[in-house]
């Protein structure tokens, strides 16, 4: 298989887990949460935002001297996108409190009953110094992050809430095309696209896990995972 249909698969295949993960926040989001639960959730939101940023900013820092300067633009557009978002859910829990956030107090809160964050993953993976691993997670990591947000900004009726989980979503899309892209380059050799197939096939199971962790189960979803991936 070629780099471009290897990698259009894999698009394709990702898209049972994307649904399955905007299944459960559908389905947590007409529960209607408590403002209280709702402000926790977000603030886990908001760190998995500045993880992104700090762990694509070190990936910058470590990649070679020969990197193409196209793809030190993408990742450091990235790394300032993941900044903007740090901001932007920080200002929807002020919106939603009335109060200015203690940013320090709200991560270190986080860190003492952390919630299950897709941002962990690049540490999992070693994606700060492995192309392949960064790449795989844009791909797919992000390409959930756009469903995800995209179904949040729908299921919110407060319009500041949902336009800035919009603009999100479109970031996040962006930032999986970058993986894409930079697939299409690596995986020019059988044996690096069964890299890549087994790498993906780990991180949409720790992505469903992850999902259900931090909104619910639904059903739809698991039936949709369990069709798609036998889980």
């Amino acid at each position: 298989m070629d780099a471009k249909q290897f990698v259009k698969k894999l698009v394709e295949d990702n898209q049972a887990l994307f649904q399955a993960s905007q299944h459960n926040v559908k389905e947590y989001f007409d529960s209607k949460p408590a403002q209280e639960e709702l402000v926790e959730h977000f603030v886990g939101r908001m760190v998995n935002e500045r993880m992104n940023m700090v762990e694509i900013s070190q990936a910058i820092a470590q990649m070679p001297a020969d990197t193409p300067t196209e793809e030190l633009e993408l990742l450091t557009r990235q790394a300032q996108d993941e900044a903007r978002h740090f901001r932007m859910v920080k200002e929807v829990i002020e919106h939603m409190t009335g109060q200015p956030l203690d940013v320090a107090a709200a991560i270190a809160a986080e860190a003492a009953k952390p919630t299950a964050k897709g941002a962990g993953l690049l540490a999992k993976y070693e994606a700060e110094t492995d192309p392949v691993a960064l790449a795989a997670y844009q791909l797919v990591a992000e390409g959930r992050a756009e469903a995800v947000w995209n179904q949040m900004a729908d299921c919110i009726e407060d319009e500041f809430i949902s336009t800035s989980y919009a603009k999100i979503a479109k970031d996040e899309g962006f930032h999986a095309n970058i993986g894409g892209w930079k697939l299409e380059k690596l995986v020019q050799d059988e044996a690096t696209q069964q890299r890549v197939e087994d790498l993906v096939a780990k991180m949409r199971r720790d992505l469903y896990d992850i999902s259900c962790r931090n909104t619910t189960t639904a059903a739809a979803g698991k039936q949709l995972v369990a069709d798609a991936y036998g889980w």
